[in-house]
């Protein structure tokens, strides 16, 4: 349907929906339940240079109106994906997009450079991940390290690239005006809220690095607010909403804020069927007030 594409730079996509990284598999899982082609774009869980087993169990805490996440990037690392991910990936009938992480500056740029020989229609860098070396702080989080991770990523490949930041992300505003100066494609706005779960028998933390990432419909408002500053920051700069999105209405408010496309991420882990069922559903809404995607983005900030 014409009126549900949206143009993020140089990319068009058949409507503004999005797995998040990570809860979506590399797509081939979900692809038993509905034909993925439909998406706007799929998107792989983050990929890394070398196989990652992630954090120690427990990993997953419900929680009202969310979930907290403690994985820690767990993949079977890029030579994994070259071999068994890449060429399902490349059947599929919509934009391929592939996420990539890092606990280094040089595993992003490596990273970069392998995925510029392929053949995918862009990249997420996920910048929410801590830098190691530099005792842990999030690459988002530190204008020096993220420039030096946008900027080499940038240099190593022509492919456009989305950059991931956290919803916590300092001066989210002036970091946003930061990555567009640095040449990338767009911003993902944003990740999950850290938390804190106590298991009451132990008496102790339940997750063994102490915070996890807390995603779910509670967070929605947080990342909404984000895309209103982060859109009001650069008008013109292509943003992702990601965090809480769980119906269609959720959808039209991020459009709404400024966001041009929208990632749904533990949401599907509820529904396998919801993506798709939201796809249905703004189709719907688009045709019966004959509205596009395009003329919804940013509207709420238009001066009447």
């Amino acid at each position: 349907m014409e009126k549900l594409i949206t143009q993020l730079g140089t990319i068009s996509l058949k409507n503004p929906i999005i797995p998040a990284s990570g809860t979506f598999g590399y797509g081939k899982e979900a692809s038993d339940f509905f034909p993925i082609d439909r998406l706007g774009a799929v998107l792989t869980k983050s990929i890394t240079l070398r196989s990652r087993p992630g954090n120690p169990q427990p990993r997953i805490y419900e929680t009202p109106s969310g979930l907290l996440n403690s994985i820690g990037l767990e993949n079977k690392g890029y030579d994994y994906f070259l071999e068994t991910i890449y060429p399902f990936l490349m059947t599929i009938n919509t934009s391929r997009w592939v996420s990539i992480a890092g606990s280094s500056q040089e595993e992003y740029f490596e990273l970069a450079e392998k995925i510029n020989l392929l053949s995918p229609d862009a990249i997420e860098v996920n910048v929410s991940c801590p830098n190691v070396k530099e005792g842990g702080v999030q690459f988002c989080q530190n204008h020096s390290m993220l420039s030096t991770v946008v900027k080499g990523v940038r240099d190593r490949t022509k492919k456009p690239i989305f950059i991931k930041i956290s919803l916590e992300t300092n001066q989210l505003k002036e970091t946003v005006k930061l990555i567009q100066e640095l040449g990338a494609d767009g911003v993902c706005v944003g990740n999950t809220v850290k938390g804190l779960a106590i298991n009451l028998v132990t008496m102790k933390p339940y997750f063994a690095n102490i915070f996890a990432g807390l995603s779910g419909p509670a967070i929605k408002p947080i990342a909404l607010k984000a895309v209103w500053e982060a859109y009001q920051a650069t008008p013109n700069f292509p943003i992702i909403g990601c965090g809480g999105i769980s119906t269609v209405n959720d959808v039209i408010e991020f459009l709404l804020a400024g966001a041009s496309a929208v990632e749904i991420g533990s949401s599907n882990m509820v529904n396998p069927l919801l993506i798709k069922n939201i796809i249905n559903e703004l189709t719907n809404y688009c045709g019966h007030r004959n509205v596009s995607v395009s003329s919804l983005i940013g509207y709420a900030h238009r001066k009447e």
